[in-house]
């Protein structure tokens, strides 16, 4: 019999398969570059959350325009991951909003966008006010998450003036019109720590012209930052 493994496979548990088993032929089909590594890490559960891996410099991010696919073959693919739910669970809003950096710098508007997706329709309990504050020790790149956060709230509040719900409206689409009319939709608000965050002393264009260009003084060009972020309004 052949099997075909579909991205919610592993969320349905079955009593027939072995659990490890199953893990490692849907990361192998849906290619991570080492899913038997990738299924010890999501089954060993010390500690629960997983830990932010080692933030990447604008600088190193802008030599290397490409470090989000060649890391797909050759380190970790996340496009698999975010459909697993024991990852989704042991996930953290701080290591989805420095992946989103990593997006904007590269300007990785397919990764952004499944991003966006993910934390909008998938992790419904990471409301955005409750972002923790990163501390990060750059300012350049603590300036860019603060924008991040803020660009977040913007977005989702725009699907939600549309009638978007999160983790409602992608599997019921028909309760769009109802939630239109609701008197008190669920806003996002902005984490309170990005209001401390002030804007750079130089101008910095992550993709020159693409924000320039749009009379637009949203939360990046406030602290003058000019970058592409139109994929965290995509539906």
């Amino acid at each position: 019999m052949v099997r075909v493994y579909e991205p919610n496979l592993l969320h349905t548990p079955v009593s027939d398969r072995n659990p490890l088993t199953e893990q490692v032929v849907y990361l192998t089909y849906n290619s991570c570059p080492h899913p038997v590594r990738d299924t010890i890490m999501l089954l060993w559960p010390f500690p629960w959350k997983f830990a932010l891996p080692r933030p990447i410099s604008v600088e190193e991010l802008l030599r290397n325009p490409d470090i989000i696919e060649r890391r797909k073959s050759s380190e970790v693919n996340y496009t698999p991951l975010r459909q697993i739910k024991l990852f989704a669970i042991r996930d953290t809003p701080l290591r989805s909003l420095y992946r989103m950096y990593e997006c904007l710098v590269t300007d990785n508007e397919d990764e952004m966008m499944q991003e966006s997706q993910y934390w909008f329709h998938h992790q419904v309990g990471w409301h955005l006010a409750n972002i923790p504050d990163p501390q990060d020790t750059d300012p350049v790149r603590y300036a860019i998450l603060a924008s991040l956060a803020d660009a977040l709230v913007h977005s989702f509040n725009h699907k939600i003036r549309l009638g978007l719900r999160r983790g409602i409206t992608n599997n019921k689409p028909w309760l769009i019109q109802d939630f239109r009319q609701e008197l008190n939709p669920p806003w996002e608000e902005c984490p309170e720590w990005c209001s401390h965050v002030g804007p750079l002393e130089e101008p910095m264009e992550l993709v020159p012209g693409v924000v320039k260009a749009c009379d637009n003084p949203g939360p990046f060009v406030k602290r003058n930052i000019f970058a592409n972020f139109v994929q965290l309004y995509n539906v």
